[in-house]
């Protein structure tokens, strides 16, 4: 059985503006003695035009594993030379269910805002290793690590320092 293609991008917009999109997301971390760091992208939206850091990942496509869909977000994103690197596992159980609603659906300190839709994240947090950085022509500009407890700010994308703090203590890295 083939799998289907790509949504033209009108029946896109209407899936998106009428169910909830499965999405990944990831919090890159490393580990310098005591200091625990996580890795955030600095990247456009283009339906805004803000440049924010934020957390990687995006939906799960047709047929696609959680484990075959968080290392495709990694690779798209990241200068990741093995993929494998990334330690998920097979049927891997997220470390935090992240909810994002458009900004005028539902409001809160718990969820995310996503002006393109509704979405359920399944987040995971990895050790990728001491070195990464942003893929060249990836959705990320540049890859920065930040101290845990410093993920927060008003150039953070909305719904990132919940995100980022909730992965963090449901993998009990915090």
């Amino acid at each position: 059985m083939s799998q289907p293609g790509p949504l033209d991008d009108a029946l896109w917009q209407q899936v998106q503006r009428s169910v909830p999109i499965l999405c990944v997301d990831v919090v890159p971390y490393r580990r310098g003695g005591d200091r625990l760091e996580v890795g955030l992208i600095r990247r456009t939206f283009a339906e805004t035009s803000d440049e924010v850091w934020c957390h990687l990942g995006g939906r799960v496509r047709h047929g696609e594993t959680t484990d075959e869909a968080v290392r495709r977000h990694l690779v798209d994103t990241l200068d990741l030379a093995d993929p494998a690197r990334a330690e998920i596992g097979v049927d891997p159980q997220p470390h935090h269910v992240m909810q994002w609603f458009p900004g005028t659906l539902r409001a809160g300190p718990t969820y995310g805002d996503d002006p393109r839709k509704h979405a359920l994240s399944l987040c995971f947090a990895l050790d990728l290793g001491r070195e990464l950085s942003a893929r060249s022509g990836g959705e990320g500009r540049d890859l920065r690590w930040f101290a845990a407890p410093d993920v927060q700010g008003p150039d953070l994308w909305p719904g990132t320092a919940h995100l980022v703090a909730a992965t963090l203590a449901g993998a009990a890295l915090t």
